[in-house]
This record gives structure tokens, C-alpha cells and sequence, in this order.
């Protein structure tokens, strides 16, 4: 199932979407859903609802969501290894593992500077991989686990987000977090990313999904639907 070029080709693409943002995402975003199709529905609708974003939103605020969303949010840091072990010797072995099985398939990440677990890197490598034990091991074990932290729903209903911002901050927060020093602690305070055009807050009757919020959700049901059955 892994050497499908159907499913490697969605992998690919996802990837894509996932890394920082580049002309073309939002064609990317719809030829994902549509090879996905009527096996995975969910993440069909949550991949239209990340391509009617990007469609709409030139590429310097794309940029700028990407980075407040992946680069200045804990919860959804975007490394394999951080969301499975948090910063400490397990992810060191982890990463030198993926180090052992890109070599293995001749693999080349891309940058030498880019650690080898990026969430971006981890799916180019399943979409070039010939396919194997190995591979379903790292989906099953690495890349489901890491999205399942990622795309967690807060865990107390007092939460308290701002009230005044377009996304709902849906990305996972306020839950126990694998942060190397305070392993295991439940992090306070939301995530909110305000997307007024004008710099404005809008009113919370306009709250939406996180657009990366879907693409993450999306990527979890398509291997969940697809690659696990």
C-alpha cells in the first residue's frame, strides 16, 4: 500500500501544504482532496476549507500565518520527534534513526541545515520510500502519534481565548505537552492568530477553524482512512 503512487502522491502533496508556504498551495490543497476523494470524506472537506484560505490570502500573510501557527506555537511545532519525546535523548536517537532509514532509501532531505524529523521531511521521505515494515512503522508509530498531539482539542471547557480574533485558536491547546524540561505539565494561555485584514479584531460571531489546523486534521484522517485499514 505504501509503493501506491496514488498514496505517495498525497504524501507529497501534503507535505507541501505543511511546509512554508510557496506559490501554488492552494492548487496543491484542491489535487490532494481530490485524490483522496470518497475514501477519506473528512479530510476532503477540512483540505477545501484550508484551499478556500489560501486562495484568498496573498503569500506574505500566508507566510505570516504559517510562522505564528508552527514557529511561535508550542503545541503545534512542527518536528516528529519533539511531539513524540519532547527535547531529550530519545529524540536524539529518534532523529538518528530517520538519519539511518533516509540513507537506507537514498533519501536526500533537501536542506543539510533542517532537522531530519520536520513533520514537512518526515512525509516526503513515506512518499519516496519504496515502502515496507519500516515505513508503516513510522506512520504508525511516529507520524499518527505526533499528529494526534497536534490536532488535540482543549481539555477543560473554561479555556479562555481572546474574544476578539477570527480563528478560534483550535490548535490543540491547553493539554499535556512534551517539552523536554516541563515534560508532561498542561501549558496555559491560548493561541490566537488575528487575520483582520485592517489590523483589527474581529467579532467573535467570525471565528473559524485555524486553516493549518485543518490541513493538520486533514493529514490525520487521510492516514487514519487510507493507510491504516
Amino acid at each position: 500500500m505504501y509503493a501506491d503512487p496514488r498514496h505517495r502522491r498525497i504524501m507529497g502533496l501534503f507535505a507541501d501544504i505543511l511546509d512554508y508556504p510557496a506559490a501554488g498551495l492552494a492548487g496543491k490543497a484542491g489535487e490532494c482532496a481530490a485524490l483522496l476523494g470518497a475514501a477519506a470524506p473528512d479530510a476532503v472537506a477540512l483540505l477545501h476549507g484550508f484551499r478556500d484560505f489560501a486562495e484568498d490570502t496573498p503569500i506574505g500573510k500566508l507566510e505570516e500565518v504559517y510562522s505564528g501557527f508552527f514557529d511561535l506555537n508550542p503545541i503545534c511545532h512542527p518536528y516528529v520527534g519533539y511531539q513524540l519525546f519532547g527535547e531529550n535523548y530519545k529524540r536524539s536517537r529518534f532523529l538518528l534513526g530517520l538519519k539511518e532509514r533516509y540513507r537506507a532509501e537514498a533519501f536526500h532531505p533537501g536542506s543539510a541545515s533542517e532537522l531530519p524529523d520536520r513533520l514537512s521531511i518526515v512525509l516526503r521521505f513515506v512518499a519516496h520510500s519504496a515502502g515496507g515494515e519500516s515505513t508503516r512503522d513510522l506512520v504508525h508509530e511516529g507520524l499518527l502519534p505526533a499528529l494526534e498531539r497536534m490536532t488535540t482539542q482543549p481539555e477543560s471547557s473554561d479555556h479562555d481565548h481572546d474574544d476578539h480574533a477570527e480563528f478560534d485558536g483550535d490548535t490543540g491547546v491547553e493539554r499535556k505537552q512534551l517539552d523536554g524540561h516541563s515534560h508532561g505539565e498542561v501549558l496555559a494561555g491560548g493561541f490566537v492568530l488575528e487575520m483582520s485584514a485592517d489590523g483589527e479584531a474581529r467579532e467573535a460571531s467570525e471565528k473559524r477553524p485555524h486553516p493549518y489546523h485543518q490541513a493538520l486534521e486533514a493529514l490525520r484522517v487521510a492516514l487514519h482512512e487510507t493507510w491504516c485499514v
